[in-house]
């Protein structure tokens, strides 16, 4: 998993570990929770040795969590690159001010995006509905900037396994002054 070498390096692999969907609109303002219309019990995913006491505490928040095996936490995090990925490049080679707009203006540049990073990772099984679950959250978090940022955390990973949609529209997205090699 994209983490797991950093973690590796560090000793911290067994570390509790937590994929968080909130999204906070302004300074002040009450988060909204990945709850979507595909996945009611939320988004959010924890796992490790703390991840139970994370849950509760989300929870005194009325915020949602589940606790994950890793593996199916591996995948989770996989699917929330590819999300992060996806969206955020759509959005900034196309010209779309929001996700929103890149995964309605574009969903089938989305699905296709989506379809070549999940077959770029190897010994990963993921559950049917990917795309459903990651254009449900997209609509709920459908007002969020799109731009490409964090390459090295995010896109590289799929930039360096030579993904071709992808890095095609990274390179729209340089030709069109929205991104800039590191």
């Amino acid at each position: 998993p994209p983490a797991s070498t950093r973690l590796e390096s560090k000793g911290l692999q067994d570390n509790t570990q937590v994929l968080l969907f909130l999204a906070v609109t302004a300074k002040g303002a009450d988060p909204i929770d990945g709850v979507t219309s595909t996945n009611p019990e939320g988004l959010t995913a924890a796992t490790g040795k703390h991840a139970e006491d994370f849950k509760s505490r989300l929870g005194a928040l009325d915020l949602k969590c589940k606790v994950l095996d890793k593996a199916e936490y591996d995948k989770a995090m996989y699917e929330k690159m590819f999300w992060i990925c996806t969206m955020m490049l759509v959005g900034a080679a196309k010209e779309c001010k929001t996700v929103g707009e890149a995964g309605s203006e574009h969903s089938d540049l989305v699905g296709e995006v989506v379809d070549e990073l999940a077959a770029s990772v190897e010994d990963v099984d993921f559950d049917e509905g990917v795309k459903a679950r990651l254009a449900a959250y997209t609509d709920v978090v459908s007002n969020f900037p799109a731009a490409v940022k964090e390459f090295e955390w995010r896109n590289k990973l799929f930039y360096d396994k030579g993904c071709k949609v992808h890095n095609g529209l990274l390179d729209e997205c340089v030709e069109k002054g929205k991104f800039k090699f590191p």
